[in-house]
């Protein structure tokens, strides 16, 4: 799986797969994750929560080079904002 952030804003990164938490704060756009899941694990739920200000973000996943889910999100300057990335694939 792949995953991929760009934009202007100014963000903040929690990204979960199966339970297991992970936190990247004032991260710099553009932002890209690779996850490699072994074979034959099973089914697998995953999370990414973008708290983003002052700016615009595109975040996309991608499982196997095909998209399977996106979205966007802008703010102003003093507002912050979530946007979210969520799903599940089987191996």
């Amino acid at each position: 799986m792949v995953l991929e952030v760009t934009g202007t804003a100014s963000v903040g990164l929690t990204f979960t797969l199966d339970g297991k938490v992970s936190q990247e704060k004032a991260v710099k756009l553009p932002w890209r994750k690779t996850v490699a899941v072994p074979y034959g694990t099973g089914r697998h739920g995953w999370e990414l929560a973008m708290q983003h200000r002052g700016g615009t973000l595109t975040a996309t996943a991608t499982v196997n080079g095909k998209l399977v889910t996106q979205t966007s999100g802008a703010s102003s300057g003093g507002t912050s904002n979530t946007a979210n990335l969520s799903g599940s694939f089987s191996d």
